[in-house]
């Protein structure tokens, strides 16, 4: 599941952009520390520096933390810190504040989505919107799962 996007003003790092924030709901056999791993080299892939003794505080292309971890599916979201993360997991949100992205042709970003991917086709596509972030019906897979 993604949640809608939102634009927020990052605290703490020496930018003048904005940040496109949203949580993911990922259902994985995978630890979280794997996960995090799995996290810290896409974020490296794209261009994050770790080596930096600076870079938690310099731009960054991607910035991918893991905020909640469930062995049963259920997220309750009170484990999140930032407001905004916990209002994008219950649905209370500025909507002046959404962006779109688009991921392979899909517009995604106004409402929550549940991205479903196909092992047999190799290609993800989105399969339901306007669903309540934590109300998921669908499991998402990661890639080589």
């Amino acid at each position: 599941m993604l949640s809608p996007v939102i634009s927020t003003f990052p605290e703490g790092i020496d930018t003048e952009r904005s940040f496109l924030n949203a949580l993911v709901i990922v259902f994985s056999p995978q630890s979280p520390q794997h996960l995090k791993s799995s996290f810290n080299h896409l974020e490296e892939t794209l261009g994050r520096d770790r080596s930096d003794p600076l870079s938690s505080r310099k731009d960054r292309t991607i910035d991918i933390d893991i905020l909640e971890h469930s062995d049963n599916g259920f997220f309750s979201g009170e484990q999140i810190g930032e407001r905004y993360y916990r209002n994008l997991f219950n649905d209370r949100f500025d909507a002046s504040f959404l962006s779109t992205i688009t991921v392979r042709g899909h517009s995604l970003g106004k409402t929550p989505t549940t991205i479903y991917r196909n092992l047999c086709a190799s290609d993800e596509i989105v399969v339901q919107q306007g669903q309540q972030l934590n109300n998921h019906g669908v499991k998402s897979t990661l890639a080589g799962q």
